[in-house]
């Protein structure tokens, strides 16, 4: 039977290409927490320790000091620097109360054994890194 919070991974377009087991590993490995409104959780030039994925509410990212792009249900982000240990290339903040889904270096790292779960994190990734790239400053990118 799965977990309930395999279930709601099941809901977000990042995992929904993932087999039911493949979701109960990643469900093993995330914590769900809540924040305020007006909460930084990620500060541009700052170290990172954390991977978000968001359930509900919305944040805004900036990047010196300019808008980027809104993230609601169903974004990422912190993955670069929490993923490859360097200084936040942003800084997100919580414009309504949110709740997500964390997942910190240790427990990034223990997806490492399950290659597809690893695999479609990786690949959405990438896929908003070359979104990123083609959106101009300022505007929500498709999907975001």
């Amino acid at each position: 039977m799965a977990s309930p919070q395999a279930k709601a991974l099941q809901a977000l377009p990042l995992f929904a290409g993932l087999s039911g087991g493949e979701r109960e590993i990643l469900a093993r490995n995330l914590d769900e927490v809540s924040f305020p409104a007006g909460t930084t959780l990620i500060r541009e030039g700052d170290t990172n320790h954390t991977f978000f994925v968001l359930l509900d509410g919305q944040v805004q990212v900036t990047i010196a000091g300019e808008p980027r792009r809104t993230m609601g249900r169903g974004d990422f982000f912190g993955e670069i620097s929490m993923g490859h240990r360097v200084e936040a290339t942003a800084t997100v903040v919580t414009t309504s109360p949110v709740r997500a889904y964390v997942m910190s270096h240790a427990q990034f790292g223990a997806l490492g054994r399950n290659a597809p779960v690893l695999a479609r994190l990786r690949a959405a990734m990438s896929e908003r890194l070359i979104a990123d790239r083609q959106t101009p400053a300022g505007t929500d990118s498709p999907g975001a």
